[in-house]
């Protein structure tokens, strides 16, 4: 086999020169328009991606955050059907229990846990170490 078979098929397209004059479709401008900031030589190294043709850039017109925020952590809710399913009458939901029963992850035992109203609370239960709505605390 020679290497003249090896690259038969592959096609070796040359690129366009530019700038040779009028009649060879791409001259006098060579494709860049008139004046401007892009028709200049070396302009394609020069204009960097976040310039914005001299308007006001855009990380200067948009707001600062400002102020402080806490970095309070989610609050992990849990229905009272999902009480009334695992729990049974006399037994305390506390977040060690919760964790027990494999309702919440570790990594969310430091969160502020609360029990919302979804379902009729059947069981009878105590709940210790956990919020309640306003429904369920009478």
């Amino acid at each position: 086999m020679s290497i003249t078979k090896l690259f038969k098929d592959t096609k070796n397209k040359k690129s366009r020169r530019v700038g040779r004059g009028l009649g060879s479709t791409l001259g006098k401008t060579a494709g860049r328009g008139t004046k401007g900031q892009k028709a200049r030589a070396g302009s394609g190294r020069k204009i960097k991606a976040w310039f914005e043709g001299g308007q006001t850039p855009m990380h200067r017109r948009t707001a600062k955050i400002r102020g402080f925020k806490r970095n309070v952590p989610a609050t992990v809710e849990i229905s009272t059907s999902v009480i009334n399913y695992f729990y049974k009458d006399g037994e305390t939901v506390s977040p060690s229990t919760l964790l027990e029963k494999k309702i919440i992850r570790p990594s969310k035992l430091n969160n502020p846990i609360k029990v919302i109203a979804g379902a009729k609370l059947q069981v009878k239960v105590n709940f210790v170490g956990v919020g309640l709505t306003k429904s369920l605390q009478s």
